[in-house]
């Protein structure tokens, strides 16, 4: 069991270590291109107004073929970003989940939920090209989780644990790429069961991002997450799962127009192979 925890944990080094080493390999072929500035608006760039106020919403579509039914899980969201004197942010975010049966016997034919809502607090500052951030998250359990309360919903839009995070994140701005990576860290408090309580003591995400503008318009940006997740531990116990190692790609355009954008993506969880491809669009 130790030395799968350590071929696990030097997985998950070794990707952080290569998702750094890809970022710096950006940002080296990026540099040339430094002086040249284009007519384009970096994407992410920040505004030059001390107060900025952005409603965005986005969703995620999966497909699911099992064995009594298919269905279509859809997954929006929206989103409310504050940010004060380029430096300050303050974000909401409220989940919900739909799901959609395609099967003609299938009873309900779809149902929705509410998930649980997250509030972020965030500072930034630069440092010559790059912009540095860091965060602190909070998620409430408000969506539905319960076995018996999903059963009876047919839906479990939530996971019941009040979950605190901590982010930070580099970006380098080399037009025109963009590129960086973050380091995220979180925890999963108690969750009260039937004949006891759950933790999940910690998650581990780490992410490389680039993204490149291709006109005055259009953008493409790519993203790759390795991710350690610790086990449930029931009543102080562990689960005999161990420490789960997943990997996460993705894919998008991104079509931005003044005060707008448009993201139209592909994501796939690259460490399970039957995992369905999820189609993600946003707008904000």
């Amino acid at each position: 069991m130790v030395r799968v925890m350590r071929n696990i944990a030097r997985g998950f080094l070794s990707a952080v270590i290569l998702s750094m080493v890809i970022a710096v390999l950006l940002s080296t072929i990026g540099a040339p291109a430094f002086a040249q500035t284009t007519a384009h608006q970096r994407v992410g760039v920040e505004a030059k107004d001390s107060f900025e106020a952005t409603i965005g919403t986005s969703v995620e579509i999966f497909r699911f073929d099992i064995t009594k039914t298919n269905a279509v899980e859809i997954d929006p969201a929206i989103s409310l970003d504050l940010f004060f004197r380029r430096r300050f942010g303050l974000s909401f975010e409220v989940p919900a989940l739909v799901w959609i049966a395609t099967g003609r016997e299938a009873v309900p034919r779809s149902v929705g939920a509410v998930g649980d809502p997250e509030v972020t607090t965030s500072y930034t500052f630069r440092i010559s090209d790059w912009r540095l951030s860091a965060s602190l998250s909070y998620t409430h359990p408000s969506g539905i989780w319960n076995p018996y309360e999903a059963g009876e919903k047919q839906i479990a839009s939530g996971s019941g644990y009040p979950k605190l995070g901590a982010l930070f994140s580099a970006v380098r701005y080399l037009d025109p790429i963009v590129a960086g990576m973050s380091l995220c860290c979180e925890t999963c408090f108690a969750r009260p069961e039937r004949s006891g309580t759950s933790t999940r003591p910690l998650i581990l995400t780490a992410n490389l991002f680039a993204t490149e503008a291709l006109n005055d318009v259009v953008a493409l940006s790519a993203s790759l997450s390795p991710k350690l997740s610790w086990p449930r531990y029931f009543n102080g116990i562990p689960d005999e799962s161990g420490i789960v190692y997943s990997l996460t790609g993705s894919a998008s355009l991104v079509f931005s127009e003044k005060d707008h954008s448009l993201r139209i993506g592909v994501s796939k969880l690259l460490s399970d192979y039957s995992a369905p491809v999820a189609f993600d669009l946003g707008f904000s």
